[in-house]
C-alpha cells in the first residue's frame, strides 16, 4: 500500500467514526466495538477529526449574545458585541483551563466574523494564542494575519504549521510576523529595529487590519509577560505602585484607560494603543475575576469594542461599573 492510499485509508476511518459518532448517534463504546478498536482509539479519531476540520462544532453567535449579560455589557460600555462564555458554578483554579474556554469562545466569534480575503491582526499573550489556534481559517477561506507586536512569531508559527495537517488547503492562512521580541534589551535596540523598513512595513500593515485580536494582562508575577522574562518580580511591584492595572500589546494602563509613562514602553516593539482606534473591529478575549480590573481599565481607555468574556467577569465588570456610576453618598 502506498501513501496516498494509506492517507485515503486514514481519512476514511475518521470519517466513519465521526459519522457514527454525529449522525448516528452511537457511544463510543459502541464504535469501539463495531471497528474492533479501544474506546481510546476511537475518543483521539474524533478528537483528530475535529482538529483537521472533518468535524466542525459552532454554537451560533446570535444565541450566545441571547445572553443577557451580553447585552447589558453592549450597553454599558458602548461595545459593538459581546460574548459571554458560559462558567460553571466557579472559576477553574487553573487558568489555563480557563483561557481554554475563552480560546474556544474567540475561535467561534471569529468563525463567524472573519471574511474571505480579509486581514486578522494578531496580538500577543496566551489567550489570543489560544484563539487563533482553535479558529478554523480553512472553513474561512484565504485570511492573512499580521502581527501586532514583536514576539508573536514563536506561537503563530507553530500553529500555521500545524494547519496543513490534514488540511486540503494550507495555503489558506498566511502572515506577515514582526521577527523581533515584544520587548528589547535597551531602548537603543527597540529604535534601531523599529527603524527597519522591513519591520515598518509590517507595523503599517499592522495598524490597516480589518480586524484585531488581543489579550488584556495583568501586573502579577504569573502573568505571560513576567513568565517569558520581560519583566521581574521586583518591575511588577514598580507598575502597581504607578497605578499600572493592567497591559495590551505590551502597554501598560491605569485603571481610567490612560497609558502610562514606563521605561518598558521604550523598548517595546508593536504598535500603540492608540493605532487600535484605527482598525474598525478589535476584538479583546479575557477572562478570569483576576483580570476584571485589567479589563475594565481596557474598557474605560475605550481599546476594545468586542469583548469575549466569561460570565463571572461579565458580572463582576457591570456590579464595578455601576458602582463607580453610582457612588455611595455620604452622610
Amino acid at each position: 500500500m502506498n501513501a496516498g492510499e494509506i492517507r485515503s485509508s486514514a481519512e476514511e476511518l475518521l470519517l466513519r467514526v465521526a459519522w457514527f459518532y454525529y449522525k448516528d448517534e452511537l457511544t463510543q463504546d459502541e464504535i469501539a466495538r463495531r471497528l474492533s478498536v479501544s474506546r481510546a482509539s476511537v475518543g483521539r479519531m474524533l478528537e483528530r477529526a475535529r482538529r483537521v476540520g472533518l468535524v466542525s462544532i459552532n454554537l451560533n453567535a446570535d444565541h450566545l449574545n441571547a445572553f443577557e449579560v451580553s447585552n447589558q455589557l453592549r450597553r454599558t460600555f458602548n461595545l459593538a458585541e459581546a460574548l459571554v462564555v458560559p462558567d460553571h458554578d466557579k472559576e477553574p483554579a487553573d487558568h489555563h483551563l480557563l483561557n481554554a474556554r475563552l480560546g474556544l469562545g474567540g475561535a467561534q466569534f471569529m468563525s463567524t466574523h472573519l471574511r474571505p480575503g480579509g486581514s486578522l491582526g494578531v496580538g500577543w499573550g496566551e489567550t489570543v494564542s489560544r484563539v487563533i489556534a482553535s479558529t478554523n481559517f480553512g472553513a474561512v477561506g484565504p485570511v492573512h494575519l499580521v502581527t501586532l507586536t514583536g514576539g508573536v512569531d514563536g506561537y503563530l508559527q507553530t500553529i500555521l504549521s500545524s494547519k496543513g495537517d490534514g488540511v486540503a488547503e494550507p495555503e489558506a492562512t498566511t502572515a506577515t510576523i514582526i521577527p523581533t521580541p515584544i520587548v528589547a534589551s535597551t531602548p537603543k535596540l527597540a529604535a534601531a529595529l523599529k527603524a527597519e523598513p522591513a519591520i515598518q512595513h509590517v507595523l503599517s500593515q499592522a495598524s490597516g487590519v480589518d480586524q484585531a485580536i488581543v489579550g488584556v494582562g495583568t501586573p502579577t508575577a504569573d502573568a505571560t509577560i513576567v513568565q517569558m522574562g520581560y519583566l521581574a518580580a521586583e518591575d511588577v511591584r514598580v507598575l502597581r505602585d504607578r497605578g499600572v492595572v493592567g497591559d495590551i500589546l505590551g502597554q501598560f494602563f491605569d485603571a481610567d484607560g490612560n497609558v502610562v509613562s514606563l521605561e518598558i514602553h521604550r523598548r517595546r516593539i508593536g504598535i500603540e494603543l492608540a493605532d487600535l482606534a484605527s482598525i474598525p473591529k478589535v476584538v479583546g478575549v479575557a477572562g478570569g475575576l483576576h483580570k476584571t480590573e485589567a479589563i475594565l481599565g481596557a474598557l474605560h481607555g475605550g481599546f476594545l469594542n468586542v469583548l469575549v468574556t466569561n460570565e463571572l467577569v461579565a458580572r463582576r465588570l457591570l456590579e464595578l461599573e455601576q458602582g463607580i456610576r453610582t457612588p455611595t453618598s455620604v452622610a
